[in-house]
């Protein structure tokens, strides 16, 4: 089932840019362009060069934003880990899949063309 999600996840991002980010009162917002969107629930880390960051340091923000508008190339999905976004300069962004970071029953929602829907 987590590789059936993982393929499906890598179907709609696998080529395309990170369009937009949006900081909800108590989640993000990752938008891909074209779509899907991905609503992350739990704590995100940014990596790029030699700078990293989770959700709530200094620096966050702008790292995340600075993946704006690089082309994802790999996506991993690891069950109680986390997912993973790879893009063609090294970078990542990581949606924590902990349990101890979990503060709804799901981590993330993916939303796309025809009704994509998955939740985690």
């Amino acid at each position: 089932m987590i590789s059936d999600i993982q393929d499906t996840i890598r179907q709609h991002v696998i080529g395309r840019r990170l369009s937009g980010v949006t900081f909800v009162m108590d989640y993000v917002q990752l938008q891909f362009d074209p779509p899907p969107t991905i609503n992350a629930l739990t704590p995100i880390t940014v990596q790029s060069g030699r700078q990293t960051a989770t959700s709530g340091d200094e620096s966050f923000r702008n790292l995340l934003c600075e993946q704006i508008p690089k082309t994802v190339i790999g996506v991993s999905l690891v069950d109680g880990e986390a997912l993973t976004f790879s893009f063609q300069d090294g970078s990542t962004i990581s949606i924590s899949l902990r349990k101890v970071d979990y503060v709804c029953p799901e981590a993330v929602n993916v939303l796309g063309p025809d009704n994509l829907c998955i939740v985690i």
